[in-house]
């Protein structure tokens, strides 16, 4: 409300009005006030736990599991890589005793690898590939992909195609997009095709055709298939 001053003005704000009614919002709400600092305290303070107190030595711990099986996958002993050998923890074990961390979602891939070309298992390679869903510009999209590889393996076709269309989308705005976007477009049309999803096929290989060299090996393939989905038209 307005108050006249010593002079006889008006004044717009009474600033002791202001005070006292500060005061005794302040008073009034003081616990819930407290209760909800003391929360985010805690959440801050969760925060910088978990990260620092438990994600970072975790990490730390499995980069250390995982060295020897980094050094087998490098002699081509794949084998020894993800069961383990002579003592030392294998991907499979890694990928399960560390999940959560960027060491064991890698392990999941090269889990993946392995029932993919190895034991021929595509099940459990997908269960694996799908346990590797980090960022990353080559093997995080590659994951992506060989999720959609495997479901079309299985026989589901259209469940790949999304996959293998997300793969896509991921590969074209990556560092990596030279080569996997057109390699995974290139798969994500094929798929579509084989779903008589025509629309979405030629989509995806216009797109490479437009951001991506035509000259290529994936250029040209997609130029080709491109011509015969209008020829069918």
């Amino acid at each position: 409300m307005a108050k006249q001053d010593n002079k006889g003005t008006d004044t717009i704000v009474d600033v002791q009005e202001v005070y006292t009614r500060t005061e005794m919002f302040l008073e009034k709400n003081r616990k819930p006030m407290i209760m909800g600092l003391g929360a985010v305290l805690l959440l801050i303070g969760g925060f910088f736990a978990y990260q620092f107190l438990y994600k970072k030595p975790k990490e730390t711990s499995a980069a250390n599991a995982i060295y020897m099986a980094d050094l087998y996958s490098e002699m081509d002993s794949l084998e020894w890589a993800v069961m383990g050998h002579d003592g030392a923890m294998g991907y499979e074990e890694i990928a399960q005793n560390f999940k959560g961390t960027l060491v064991g979602k890698r392990a999941n891939y090269w889990c993946g690898v392995y029932y993919r070309d190895i034991k021929i298992d595509y099940n459990k390679a997908l269960e694996y590939f799908k346990g590797a869903d980090f960022d990353d510009n080559t093997v995080g999209i590659a994951a992506v992909g060989s999720v959609g590889d495997m479901y079309i393996q299985l026989g589901n076709i259209e469940e790949g195609a999304s996959w293998l269309e997300k793969a896509a989308k991921q590969a074209n705005s990556s560092d990596s997009r030279d080569f996997t976007g057109p390699y995974y477009g290139l798969k994500a049309a094929k798929a579509f095709i084989e779903l008589n999803d025509t629309k979405k096929a030629a989509n995806l290989l216009e797109y490479i055709l437009d951001n991506y060299d035509k000259k290529t090996p994936d250029g040209m393939e997609a130029a080709k298939l491109l011509a015969f989905i209008k020829y069918k038209q």
